[in-house]
């Protein structure tokens, strides 16, 4: 059974929420991780670490649950993971020691990993092609405002209600998405079947050997190393370096995230008027040239926001339209393939995240060093997709 075709802009609302679970569960306390370990008497590079562990908890537990998704269907595993998401989230609002800050946000990337792959196969599941594009550039849309209000939220919470309250409402939050996706009826077609490990495992040896999925994949995971490398460095360089208060810190990703609007608003303009790979080319582009503006601008909010927006637009262009691309040949395994693009991605960011540390030296030149790194290797990568497209059989006919 499908969405009704009479309510898209409720599929893409809901589909968008559920995404947004990553970004309540991540961005809403990266303003506060300097707070975080003075409350519970830490380095703040290990609370930094919990950036790390919760991608890698994320890109394991996805496996396994893409996997049963194709099996089983979507709402089988979306209500189990969304609960999940909440009691981590309870676990880390209450944590007595870092150990706890820890156990919550293993069980809280367990739910989030679940919200992002189950939208993605939902997305594949009602269209494809340039349609699949439309819909994912408009859950990107709205999306975008998540990085915006979370760590505005996240901040000012901080500041009133002391950090805790960030994961308190991620639980509020995570109990909203609960209530509306009881709206949206199962998406997989056909009835549910066996779980088979061999087959699974013969399922994802075949994506992960087929150029089509990889190629854009590394490219949406190079380009999200560069955006973990600016979010992991940006508490210590704005609050700690630049004596901001993480209330003020927390506002800034809403003038950042404007770029992400105006980038996903022109991939969803371009799906049917403009070549998809052309489209990743310019978008990775767009990036490197902000990585480098980030190396050698002066070191004041006012620049360093610039530069990352301007970062936002390309990557904002650029993310939907590869997520399109890798799944395009897999309309009967979008759970598994939507677990194997999270789980790539989620190296990516965890790759970005270590980078500035592996670096070394002044964070204001590993930060910049890190997103050059991967804004290179994306470019790099892109200029292989133009064969891609001509393989995967990618219709560009109008929605």
């Amino acid at each position: 059974m499908t969405a009704p075709n009479s309510a898209p802009k409720a599929t893409l609302f809901l589909l968008a929420g559920l995404t947004a679970l990553s970004e309540f569960a991540v961005t809403a306390y990266i303003p506060a991780i300097t707070i975080i370990a003075d409350g519970l008497g830490v380095r703040t590079e290990i609370v930094q670490t919990t950036v790390s562990v919760g991608l890698v908890t994320g890109a394991i537990a996805g496996l396994v649950i893409g996997a049963v998704a194709d099996s089983m269907g979507r709402r089988q595993l979306l209500f189990p993971a969304l609960g999940l998401y909440i009691v981590g989230s309870v676990f880390a609002a209450a944590a007595p020691s870092i150990s706890w800050l820890f156990i919550g946000r293993v069980f809280q990337a367990v739910g989030a990993c679940a919200g992002i792959i189950l939208s993605r196969a939902i997305a594949r599941d009602l269209h494809s092609g340039p349609q699949l594009t439309r819909l994912l550039s408009g859950v990107t849309l709205v999306f975008s405002l998540a990085p915006a209000v979370a760590p505005l939220f996240g901040g000012l919470l901080a500041a009133w209600l002391g950090w805790r309250a960030i994961f308190a409402f991620a639980a509020i939050y995570g109990c909203a998405v609960f209530v509306g996706m009881l709206l949206l009826p199962e998406t997989k077609k056909g009835p549910a079947a066996p779980i088979k490990v061999k087959a699974i495992f013969a399922t994802y040896k075949s994506i992960l050997t087929s150029k089509s999925f990889i190629i854009p994949n590394m490219v949406a995971a190079a380009l999200i190393a560069s955006m973990f490398a600016f979010m992991v460095s940006a508490a210590p360089i704005f609050v700690k370096g630049l004596q901001l208060s993480p209330a003020l810190v927390g506002c800034f990703p809403a003038v950042a995230v404007s770029g992400t609007i105006l980038g996903a608003s022109l991939a969803r303009w371009a799906a049917t008027r403009v070549q998809p790979a052309r489209i990743v080319r310019v978008g990775s582009l767009i990036a490197l040239a902000s990585s480098i503006a980030m190396a050698s601008i002066p070191i004041s909010a006012p620049y360093l926001l610039g530069a990352i927006t301007f970062f936002c637009l390309g990557f904002g262009f650029a993310l939907p339209v590869t997520v399109s691309m890798a799944m395009a040949d897999y309309g009967d395994k979008a759970g598994a393939a939507s677990a194997l693009l999270g789980a790539i991605q989620s190296i990516g960011g965890t790759i970005g995240a270590s980078m500035v540390a592996l670096i070394g030296g002044s964070i204001y030149r590993a930060m910049p060093a890190a997103m050059i790194a991967g804004s290179v290797a994306a470019l790099t990568l892109s200029l292989s997709l133009r064969a891609v497209v001509a393989a995967q059989r990618y219709s560009r006919e109008p929605a």
